[in-house]
């Protein structure tokens, strides 16, 4: 009944129901989470700040940090973590600030990541190890590097991008959207914020139809890869990682990419590994050759017909060849990685699609890129 007695239902007006419909996704949303695992663990950084991390594969085997691509948090790895195990790699597959089941860090660059790193190495007594990073988080493995070197062997790079802005020659190898992207950052960053607010809305109302879209958008390779059931459950799984704590840590880690990483790229010494698609339509392989011009410890493969997600079927290969590096066995590696010549000129890649909030969710298969 209505306050009035009268025995008349009271209408439901259009902006109530609105408004318990976003109710309803939102409890969808934090129910798709997984709960923490036995691997899932959390460390207490000297300022205050959670450092989440997830810890697999053999107790007492050689140590992978592995760091996620932008858009992407920890659990977008290969699903199988018997595979470290097979290997003998002990992987520690981090969340940067803001991401998962790490507290935000606002403001913060690309430099500031390695004294988290460096942190949570020295409280889990890790001396020395290597570093896998896919596409995004290509940048802050190479600021590990070439902060510390003592402390790592040798740093993988598979599809990662090199510095959008503040390094000659950089626009040979950015796409218009790449260099949109660096000015918006640094005269516009609210736009970028709203661009990531936007992203996460869509990706908690449906993120399953964000995933069909952006697979239908791929090309062909990245298409055949992430039909796989378990790849598919993953980047599903991610959709709700990444923003456990928030939205903010997306809009941190765009600003982050987007302007200058804030360290020489020639400057790191240690031993470099990169992979690269020439099929890649979110990193551009220019940028992969750039990369490998430029680190004068680099070994650089290219792959003819791969594109972004080729890490998932190479994943084993990948884990394989850098675990031998670290025990020091040289030969084997090297022959592996023998580079892999491309026609053309270094810029050449697929075309492009267009648009800034495109660019910003460039690393996720979440999303069309």
């Amino acid at each position: 009944m209505d306050k009035a007695g009268t025995g008349r239902h009271r209408r439901v007006g259009p902006r109530r129901v609105r408004a318990f419909r976003r109710a309803r996704r939102r409890a969808s949303f934090r129910a798709s989470r997984d709960p923490l695992g036995p691997a899932s663990h959390r460390v207490r950084l000297s300022d205050g700040r959670a450092l989440g991390y997830d810890d697999f594969g053999d107790p007492e085997g050689t140590p992978v940090l592995f760091f996620h691509g932008f858009g992407s948090s920890r659990v977008v790895r290969h699903p199988d973590d018997s595979i470290a195990d097979d290997l003998g790699a002990r992987v520690i597959a981090i969340d940067r600030p803001g991401i998962g089941l790490s507290t935000r860090q606002p403001g913060r660059r690309v430099t500031d990541f390695p004294r988290d790193v460096l942190e949570l190495l020295d409280l889990l007594g890790i001396e020395r190890c290597s570093i896998v990073a896919w596409s995004g988080g290509g940048p802050y493995a190479l600021a590990c590097a070439w902060q510390a070197p003592e402390r790592f062997n040798v740093v993988g790079l598979i599809s990662a991008p090199a510095p959008l802005s503040g390094v000659p020659g950089s626009s040979g190898y950015t796409w218009p959207r790449h260099r949109a992207m660096s000015r918006t950052a640094d005269h516009a960053p609210w736009v970028i914020k709203l661009a990531m607010w936007q992203w996460a809305r869509q990706q908690k109302a449906d993120p399953q139809k964000q995933l069909d879209e952006a697979i239908a958008g791929m090309v062909e390779a990245d298409r055949e890869i992430l039909g796989d059931p378990a790849l598919r459950a993953v980047m599903i799984r991610n959709a709700a990682e990444m923003y456990r704590q928030g939205t903010g840590g997306v809009y941190d880690e765009a600003l982050c990419l987007a302007r200058p990483f804030g360290f020489p790229i020639e400057g790191v010494t240690v031993p470099v590994r990169i992979w690269h698609g020439a099929q890649d339509q979110v990193v551009p392989v220019g940028m992969g050759k750039y990369l490998a011009r430029n680190l004068t410890s680099a070994i650089a493969t290219f792959f003819p017909r791969e594109g972004h997600h080729f890490v998932y079927e190479r994943w084993r290969e990948i884990i394989s060849v850098i675990v031998a590096e670290a025990r020091a066995d040289v030969p084997e590696p090297l022959r592996l990685l023998e580079r892999a010549l491309l026609p053309g000129p270094p810029e050449a890649a697929p075309a492009e699609a267009p648009g800034l909030g495109a660019a910003l969710r460039a690393d996720s298969a979440s999303l069309r890129t």
